[in-house]
């Protein structure tokens, strides 16, 4: 997900004939599941036999992909999978780390071909359909033998399309799940602070009742550790800029996010809340102002990383491998660290309760998460049959493995039950970017990593080749490991087995229905008003974060407030309270 992206984490891929037809070398481990017996999702199940596609040519698919943080062709042991799999090779176009995503997207958009593979996010996709950008793939879904599987969801989704009064579809969305709309399967939430515990219990793990509190702890664990076992300066906060203005983003993309810990998810020019209601994201009283409030009291006390203004996301990423960075908030972070081993020291993160949070979580995302996956209107004949023919592998059981679990019989090995169990590759892999074997092409794990980064369907979903979830957080043998000494201190302390269960209990999480609705598109006028504003309000709220003092403070954001009237900021927020009032209505039927 863009971000959160992220944080779920991985993909890869493999085939038998066009190894036959290029002799690829190690073309039976990749070609092969982790039992040595060929997936039945694997070439040859869309609608075209095998035998009608030729892959005798390596054929390199253009991704156009707005949630990618990689440009340039897939390489490593994901790469060869492809290779191996279907001689095909993946370009990957990301707007996001092109310098500038709006005039990449306008130029292609503008000739005719934005990508052969499309990741957009749902309004864009409407823009792109109406445009004649993308094709209809409706034959081809009913044809697939892993796409056809989800056809009652995509055609939900694609039916709010604007004038798709057949039903045609044209968009796969992307993290559906096949669990059900009001599910939350998760035993942690997206958002919520999270502290290393080896940290938090030895200044005593004080009740934290605000902010206010946590920054008092925080402050407490960086005296006390201020720098890692490398000798690497720790912050209690890592930020960075790469992820604003992202989209129909307008604010800075941190404290947006952790709007999510105190009832409101930000939506361009308004927060929508887990009640139902709507706020402005100028709210002197919003969930925005005292996030960005939040940091700037950080700072003050010498908490966030002095870097944190210009570093991208590589680089913070790159702190938190390394113990540097004391709070985390996304759930996907604990994966740069956490291993069973080190949650038996402690030495782990985990959640830490704050009472006065409100928390704002979606249920699973069973009808998509707001970006689908489309193909170019331009993709005909046999090309057109290989895109298809991946992208329902992508989304097969064993295309599933390789996203979520890694790979095989190296990340992770099945037992005489048919269950997985991670190796201490799968552990630390991903964190530590370590070496696969030759045969799965070399070089470092994290490096040959799927670029794609949003995958057709969420880690939550159940793998019917082992009845558990594909996220392998959920593995029996996962949480057998993980009773840790961690774990059970925690669960002693807070008198509940997980996160999830505690918050259920303490009234601060009620999860609100996952819904996923095209929304209007924005228009010229609104779009220009969007940029200047966007631009206004980053640029802002990173410098109110580093203000000198709370008078600077407050009258940045006072200032900001009386430049956005210039920027006709009242209709951006109509245009977008109308907007978003569809999806408060949408949730409110799912409750019915």
């Amino acid at each position: 997900m863009k971000k959160r992206r992220f944080f779920s984490l991985m993909l890869a891929v493999v085939c038998v004939l066009s190894l036959v037809l290029s002799g690829c070398s190690g073309s039976k481990k990749a070609g092969s599941d982790e039992t040595g017996t060929k997936d039945s999702g694997g070439a040859g199940t869309t609608g075209a036999a095998t035998s009608e596609i030729d892959h005798t040519n390596t054929l390199t698919l253009e991704v156009y992909d707005v949630a990618a943080n990689y440009q340039g062709v897939q390489s490593g042991w994901f790469g060869k999978v492809i290779k191996d799999k279907f001689n095909l090779e993946l370009n990957i176009i990301a707007p996001q780390a092109s310098g500038d995503g709006e005039a990449l997207y306008q130029t292609r958009s503008a000739s005719g071909k934005l990508g052969d593979i499309i990741l957009l996010d749902n309004s864009p996709l409407q823009d792109c359909i109406k445009a004649g950008l993308i094709a209809d793939i409706s034959s081809d879904v009913q044809n697939s033998k892993n796409l056809s599987q989800y056809y009652e969801q995509y055609k939900t989704f694609n039916e709010g399309l604007e004038g798709n009064s057949e039903g045609k579809i044209y968009g796969m969305p992307c993290q559906i799940t096949n669990t059900s709309p009001t599910t939350y399967s998760d035993d942690t939430l997206y958002i919520s602070p999270l502290l290393p515990w080896d940290y938090y219990t030895e200044i005593g793990a004080p009740e934290m009742k605000n902010t206010d509190d946590l920054l008092n702890v925080l402050e407490q664990i960086q005296k006390a550790h201020p720098k890692n076992s490398k000798g690497d300066a720790n912050y209690a906060i890592s930020l960075w800029r790469d992820w604003d203005k992202g989209g129909t983003q307008i604010t800075m993309e941190n404290a947006a996010q952790l709007t999510k810990m105190y009832g409101y998810e930000v939506n361009g020019a308004v927060m929508v809340g887990n009640t139902g209601d709507m706020k402005e994201v100028t709210d002197d009283d919003g969930a925005y102002y005292k996030m960005l409030h939040f940091f700037f009291q950080a700072n003050q006390r010498g908490l966030i990383d002095p870097d944190s203004g210009t570093q991208n996301w590589d680089n913070a990423c790159n702190k938190m491998k390394n113990k540097q960075v004391l709070l985390f908030w996304y759930n996907w972070q604990r994966g740069f660290w956490n291993t069973p081993d080190r949650a038996q020291e402690k030495n782990a993160y985990i959640y830490a309760p704050v009472g006065d949070m409100n928390f704002f979580q979606p249920s699973d995302p069973y009808f998509g998460d707001g970006r689908a996956f489309a193909l170019g209107s331009h993709m005909e004949g046999n090309d057109r049959a290989r895109a298809i023919e991946f992208m329902d592998w992508l989304i097969s059981p064993e295309g599933l493995q390789y996203i979520h679990h890694g790979i095989p019989d190296w990340s992770y090995t099945k037992g005489d039950d048919g269950k997985y169990t991670l190796t201490e590759n799968g552990l630390y892999g991903l964190m530590e970017n370590r070496t696969v074997p030759e045969e799965w092409g070399g070089g470092g794990f994290d490096d040959g990593n799927c670029k794609i980064n949003q995958w057709p369907m969420a880690s939550v979903s159940i793998n019917p080749n082992t009845k558990e979830p594909y996220n392998n957080n959920y593995w029996h043998s996962y949480l057998e490991a993980n009773k840790t000494t961690m774990t059970n201190e925690w669960s002693e302390k807070y008198g509940a087995v997980n996160q999830v269960a505690y918050l259920e209990g303490t009234g601060q999480l009620k999860p609100v229905p996952n819904v996923n609705i095209i929304l209007p598109s924005d228009t010229t006028d609104v779009a220009l008003i969007r940029s200047q504003c966007a631009t206004l309000i980053c640029d802002t709220s990173w410098r109110m974060v580093f203000a000198k003092s709370e008078e600077e403070f407050k009258s940045m954001w006072a200032d900001m407030k009386t430049q956005l009237d210039g920027f006709d900021w009242a209709q951006l927020v109509e245009f977008d309270k109308a907007k978003f009032q569809k999806v408060i209505d949408a949730r409110a039927a799912v409750q019915k």
